[in-house]
């Protein structure tokens, strides 16, 4: 495809959902009409296409940086009235800070009030018998604005580390206070610091996350934008592929814990468990290189490092240069990877905190970086061709 034309295609596609959609946080009529329109445009050139609602908890996201705070504050004011109701306050702000904040499992959601979100597929089948599925997904929503991101970028992440270390440390304080070992000295030291951690504690219950959408044109029409030219390219009858089965893919509310690729999983397991995944998220920033991810929520969720390699093979015959690490970033690979199936992420993350736009209202298209997302559709065509011709040899 031409590299002009692809380029036009690419800024339409974003520019109309911007000015036609705008933000669209997860669950609302705006991520739903995203849905909508993106389904529509995968009915001109899919073989076929399928919309699936799903049932989603979206206030929990919130709530599940909010409440282990609440938490923390608690236990300090029951700490020398009630023992045993601070230590249950302890553990039970760890435990939700672990199972849900930070490993984005649905701890919480059953708690809250239920919404609909909807996933989008976009079917392309092979010339022949399939051998392969490949999913190549993106996702439909954008989240809520996070002011510390837009004042502090990457040092955002220090608040809530704090956070996370201080609960630690209180939960375990109280442990060895109730068994005696600790003197009083050493106890009084260390109680005027878990009361100074109620300063960070503060900061992240009234000003880590507002309720201000953002426009996520990075975060990630980028991806949806690329997604879709790929199905396009690869729906003409001269481009199609002999032994794959392409799905497009655009999951709703990804941006609070990847539930709607646990949906879909949850529903096509048995069709998609030795598919390959490729997921294009954050494709937009400014950077050398993009990133292919062998692991996420910095390594604690392992990718399949095989089919990162297979990428970057057809990225070196391209010669477009990108790197394999693990991320700390949060796709919806998590959810394939927690079921065994071949899945990596495509990212472009910012390299300094001059660049970091997403989670922020500066997420908009006049910052997105397009040369990235022609190396990406790039890159995805050649990995998708390769991934053909291994079954021609067979």
């Amino acid at each position: 495809m031409n590299s002009i034309n692809l380029l036009k295609e690419l800024k339409q596609f974003i520019q109309e959902f911007c000015e036609s959609v705008g933000p669209r946080p997860p669950a609302s009529k705006n991520e739903k009409l995203a849905a909508i329109l993106f389904q529509k445009k995968l009915n001109k050139i899919c073989d076929s296409t399928i919309n699936e609602e799903f049932v989603v908890q979206p206030a929990a996201y919130k709530a599940a940086f909010r409440i282990p705070m609440i938490l923390y504050i608690l236990t300090l004011g029951f700490y020398s009235w009630s023992f045993w109701f601070a230590l249950l306050f302890s553990f039970c702000s760890v435990f939700i800070f672990v199972v849900q904040t930070n490993l984005a499992l649905p701890l919480l959601d059953p708690f809250f009030p239920k919404k609909k979100s909807i996933n989008i597929i976009g079917k392309i089948k092979s010339t022949s018998d399939t051998k392969k599925i490949v999913i190549i997904g993106s996702h439909l929503d954008s989240n809520w604005e996070f002011p510390l991101m837009k004042k502090w970028g990457y040092r955002f992440a220090i608040i809530i580390a704090l956070n996370f270390f201080l609960n630690i440390i209180l939960f375990v304080f109280l442990i060895i206070f109730k068994l005696g070992l600790i003197n009083h000295t050493i106890e009084m030291i260390l109680v005027w610091i878990l009361i100074l951690g109620i300063i960070p504690a503060l900061i992240q219950l009234f000003f880590l996350i507002s309720n201000q959408p953002v426009m996520g044109a990075n975060d990630n029409l980028a991806g949806m934008g690329v997604s879709y030219s790929l199905a396009k390219y690869f729906s003409q009858e001269e481009n199609r592929l002999k032994n794959l089965e392409i799905w497009i893919l655009a999951f709703g509310c990804e941006e609070i814990g990847s539930r709607g690729s646990r949906a879909f999983i949850k529903k096509h397991y048995n069709e998609i468990i030795k598919a390959y995944v490729v997921n294009l998220d954050m494709i937009g920033n400014r950077t050398e290189c993009l990133t292919i991810h062998k692991g996420e929520i910095t390594g604690m969720i392992k990718l399949d490092k095989n089919l990162a390699l297979r990428i970057k093979e057809s990225a070196d015959k391209l010669s477009i240069p990108v790197k394999i690490e693990s991320s700390m970033a949060y796709t919806d690979s998590m959810s394939f990877a927690r079921k065994g199936i071949s899945t990596t992420s495509i990212c472009s993350l910012p390299e300094s905190s001059k660049e970091f736009y997403y989670h922020t209202c500066k997420d908009t298209i006049e910052r997105v970086e397009f040369e990235c997302l022609l190396r990406t559709f790039y890159i995805c065509t050649q990995f998708l061709k390769d991934c053909d011709k291994t079954y021609n040899q067979k």
